[in-house]
């Protein structure tokens, strides 16, 4: 009569199943225990030391090694019970994926560990915000690269052939590289944005013919308010093809007046002219302490002067011109310089 043990139960005996059972609780409580340790005992010691790797270790490997051992112990139970060559080469090949995918579970939390505790601060410093916006794309983008080279290690160590597979992706990839061609040339735009930084939000700039200040940049696209108070869009691959101007660069802005007075002025009225002109900073506030002025030529009906002057940064323009205009007329009239307007003399006579 065969003992307790060895009753048959699914057509094997108790003393497998028992095992099987052995093997898959052991490992679930040695992953509850390695779990406690990191809780009570490791992340304790971490908090005491002065650099962050230690708890970043701590927190990225932590679940991964509990399931890792919750895995290993499942995997030996079923072996425990003897299933079979075929079973048994399946639950090999299950395990060696599994596995594998533990790995990249580590690495992405590693990615985000570090884009959180060192990557992101930087972003924030930063005047942009196109950087911020790219971050989570690329956390995204390295993730993904991640976990397929896990599952693709995990095949590879299964004993598939992962070459077709990797050819069927390629294929693949040119297909959508070829669907999606102008989002991906608007994505590699935004990253020469990015690299490069030939403007930032708030800036004035004229690009393809269009001349507006910058009020977002996204990912396929960037918005420009032009001085009509017209929002245009624009695809980013644009800027990775085109000049760009950045007028906000500037320290100041020119501005080139020709300003005629009449031939009665006279010498005397030119040097008046060229000292109210001179004087202008102190007239109006919002222009550079640097004019540039002079009696450029000698029109058909006028005395022509040149008058250049800079606005500050930030000042309003079209302000400030007015306001400069305005302080040009009044001193003129009271210096008494009279403006000059075309004039054509018509001789008429008789025959005789």
């Amino acid at each position: 009569m065969p003992s307790f043990l060895e009753q048959q139960f699914g057509g094997r005996p108790l003393s497998l199943w028992l095992t099987a059972a052995l093997y898959i609780v052991g490992g679930f409580f040695a992953g509850i225990f390695v779990k406690w340790i990191s809780a009570s005992l490791l992340k304790k010691v971490s908090e005491k030391t002065k650099n962050r790797v230690d708890d970043i270790i701590l927190a990225v490997t932590e679940r991964p090694l509990v399931f890792i051992l919750i895995l290993a112990g499942a995997r030996l139970g079923v072996e425990a019970l003897k299933p079979g060559s075929g079973a048994e080469a399946f639950i090999d090949k299950a395990y060696y994926i599994l596995v594998s995918l533990a790995v990249g579970w580590v690495c992405a939390r590693i990615i985000d560990a570090v884009a959180e505790e060192y990557v992101k601060p930087l972003v924030e410093r930063t005047e942009g915000d196109l950087d911020d916006q790219l971050l989570p794309i690329v956390r995204r983008i390295l993730k993904v690269i991640v976990w397929t080279l896990a599952t693709l290690i995990g095949l590879k160590n299964a004993g598939y052939d992962v070459g077709a597979l990797i050819a069927g992706l390629g294929i693949g990839g040119v297909a959508v590289a070829l669907a999606a061609k102008d989002t991906l040339s608007n994505l590699f735009g935004s990253f020469t944005i990015f690299i490069d930084r030939p403007f930032k939000l708030g800036d004035r700039i004229k690009v393809n013919g269009v001349d507006g200040t910058v009020v977002d940049i996204g990912i396929r696209t960037s918005k420009l308010r032009t001085l009509d108070n017209r929002i245009v869009t624009i695809p980013n691959a644009s800027f990775a093809a085109s000049p760009i101007e950045n007028v906000a660069s500037e320290p100041s802005t020119k501005i080139v007046e020709y300003l005629d007075i009449t031939y009665a002025s006279g010498s005397a009225g030119v040097e008046r002219a060229l000292a109210i002109l001179r004087a202008m900073p102190s007239s109006v506030a919002d222009i550079e302490e640097e004019i540039v002025c002079g009696l450029s030529s000698f029109a058909e009906s006028s005395l022509r002067l040149t008058f250049v002057f800079y606005i500050k940064k930030g000042a309003s323009y079209l302000g400030t011109i007015d306001a400069v205009n305005r302080a040009v007329l009044a001193r003129f009239e009271a210096e008494g310089i009279e403006f000059a307007f075309p004039t054509r003399v018509v001789v008429s006579g008789r025959s005789s």
